[in-house]
């Protein structure tokens, strides 16, 4: 009986903290942002996850990849090489592929 209650109490927090390490909005919108100039001066709006699966890494670490749609805003323009972009200046995506790997710093 011990046992029972052991495995069922392993299985619940195992169940609770798989589901709380999952990548945030904010996690998901950061890795959004890498693969845009100046993601510094930008922000992701009305991102949609439109689909999600587990898979891994190259090396091996648990990974999930979204498929999702919105926009990134750059509010202040942007003024680096390769990105003269106006104030307000607003790029639209849909159906990127965006993946993140779980490492000991959280979801990259």
């Amino acid at each position: 009986m011990k046992s029972i209650i052991t495995t069922g109490l392993i299985c619940g927090i195992a169940l609770f903290c798989s589901c709380k390490s999952k990548p945030s909005e904010k996690d998901i919108s950061k890795k959004i942002l890498m693969e845009y100039v100046c993601p510094d001066n930008a922000k992701v709006y009305n991102l949609k996850v439109t689909n999600a699966k587990e898979t891994e890494s190259l090396f091996g670490l648990p990974a999930l990849q979204y498929t999702v749609s919105g926009e990134v805003e750059w509010s202040n323009g942007c003024d680096e090489a390769f990105g003269n972009l106006p104030a307000g200046y607003k790029e639209p995506f849909d159906n990127k592929i965006v993946t993140l790997v779980k490492t000991d710093e959280g979801w990259q």
